[in-house]
């Protein structure tokens, strides 16, 4: 998914949680209308006193605008591929993870959570190159753990 089709998405998620809550809200005064219709119901059978009614709120809250976020750039040069640039984004970070790390770690490092098979073979380019090496299996809920391979001597 290209940035800008993340914003496009983004703007119409934006825009259903607003009409969402329009409903919400016109629904909340329906609800507040058959109450008052009730109390006054009840206050002409007792012969009660209407002055202490509320009155209805006027419309639904304004939402503030979601502020634009600016997407920071995966890598130092942007002129990368999109295709690979989870992977070049995972070399770039690779010497700020802990010696043993997971999938939780990278996500915090990236800033974001990439697509499972994009970030899998991503784990799988490095681990052929000889960069990292399995260090505990995945199973169920536990991620698969990864450990880095020191480099040989002079290359």
């Amino acid at each position: 998914m290209t940035q800008d089709e993340f914003e496009k998405l983004r703007a119409r998620l934006e825009e259903q949680l607003r009409a969402d809550v329009e409903l919400l809200y016109e629904a909340h005064r329906v609800k507040l209308r058959a109450y008052e219709t009730i109390r006054r119901a009840r206050a002409e059978l007792e012969e009660g006193d209407l002055s202490t009614a509320a009155p209805l709120p006027p419309g639904p809250p304004q939402l503030p605008a979601p502020a634009p976020k600016a997407a920071a750039p995966l890598t130092k040069s942007g002129t990368r591929s999109q295709a690979g640039s989870i992977l070049y984004a995972l070399e770039e970070i690779l010497d700020r993870l802990p010696e043993e790390f997971d999938k939780n770690d990278v996500h915090r490092l990236l800033g974001f959570v990439p697509s499972r098979p994009t970030l899998a073979r991503a784990f799988e380019t490095l681990r052929d190159e000889g960069i990292l090496a399995v260090s505990a299996p995945g199973a169920g809920r536990v991620a698969m753990r990864f450990r880095k391979r020191v480099a040989a001597p002079g290359g």
